[in-house]
C-alpha cells in the first residue's frame, strides 16, 4: 500500500498511461473545489477505467510510519525539526506547509521518553528521513482535513476516530495562522505572527538568544533551536 500522496499519484499515472503532472493538477483542482484527496483519486481512476478500490491511503499507517522515523534516533529527529522549522518560515518554493508542520509537532510531542536517546555519531540518513517526513505529513493532513480554495476548513468526515484530536489541533492552529496568529513553540502562548522570531514569541526568543555556551562547549551544543517542543534552551546533544 502507498503511504504518500506522491506514491499514489505515480501509481495511478502509470496505470492510466498519463503523466504525473496531469494527475497532480486534477487533484489540486478537485481539492480546491472541496473534494477530498482520496475521492479525487478514485474519481480519476474511474474515469480511466481503473478499479478505484486499488488506490488508497491509510492515515493510521501514515502516522505509524511517522512515529517510527521519530523514534529511530532522537539526534536525527532534532535535526529534522530544525530543517522543517526553517522551511515553515521560508518564502520560496521549498516552504513547508504550516498544517503539515502542526501535525509533525503534535506527533513529535507524543514521542515516548524512551525514544529520546541521542547518539555520538551524526545520523547517516537524515536527509532521506526529512524527505520522508515531509511527504508523510503533507499526505496525512490532505486526508484527515477538509480542504477548499482557501485551505483547510475542517476535519474530514472520514477521519479515523483515533486521529480526530490530531486533526482538530491542525485545523485550530491553521485557522490561527490564517488570522495572523501563532502559538509559540516553546511556551505555548498565542502571539501575533509578525512578532515571532524563529517561530518563538519575543520573550522565549530573547531567553534562548542570551543563553550563550562556554567556548569549550560551543561546538557540542546546538544553537539553532533544534528541539522545538522537546529540548530545553541550551540543551546539549550527547
Amino acid at each position: 500500500m502507498s503511504l504518500t500522496a506522491r506514491d499514489l499519484v505515480r501509481k495511478i499515472a502509470k496505470d492510466a498511461g498519463c503523466s504525473y503532472s496531469e494527475v497532480a493538477k486534477r487533484i489540486n483542482d478537485d481539492m480546491k473545489a472541496g473534494k477530498s484527496l482520496i475521492d479525487s483519486i478514485r474519481n480519476i481512476a474511474t474515469d480511466f477505467g481503473l478499479d478505484p478500490s486499488k488506490y488508497h491511503l491509510s492515515p493510521t499507517k501514515i502516522v505509524k510510519a511517522i512515529r517510527n522515523i521519530l523514534q529511530e534516533d532522537y539526534s536525527q529527529t532534532l535535526m529534522i525539526s530544525a530543517v522543517l522549522a526553517q522551511m515553515v518560515e521560508s518564502k520560496g518554493r521549498d516552504r513547508f506547509p504550516p498544517p503539515a508542520f502542526f501535525a509533525f509537532m503534535e506527533l513529535l510531542a507524543d514521542t515516548p521518553e524512551a525514544a529520546r536517546r541521542t547518539n555520538a555519531e551524526p545520523p547517516a540518513h537524515v536527509d532521506e528521513a526529512t524527505t520522508q517526513i515531509i511527504e508523510l505529513t503533507t499526505s496525512l493532513v490532505s486526508i484527515i482535513c477538509n480542504w477548499s480554495e482557501t485551505g483547510i476548513d475542517g476535519v474530514a468526515p472520514d477521519c479515523p476516530k483515533e486521529l480526530g484530536e490530531l486533526a482538530k489541533t491542525v485545523v485550530l492552529r491553521t485557522r490561527l495562522y490564517q488570522a495572523g496568529m501563532w502559538i509559540c513553540l516553546s511556551c505555548g502562548k498565542v502571539v501575533a505572527l509578525r512578532k515571532t522570531h524563529s517561530l518563538l514569541c519575543p520573550e522565549c526568543d530573547a531567553k534562548i538568544s542570551t543563553d550563550e555556551p562556554s567556548p569549550s562547549k560551543r561546538q557540542a551544543r546546538e544553537r539553532h533551536r533544534i528541539g522545538y517542543g522537546r529540548s530545553l534552551p541550551g540543551e546539549e546533544i550527547e
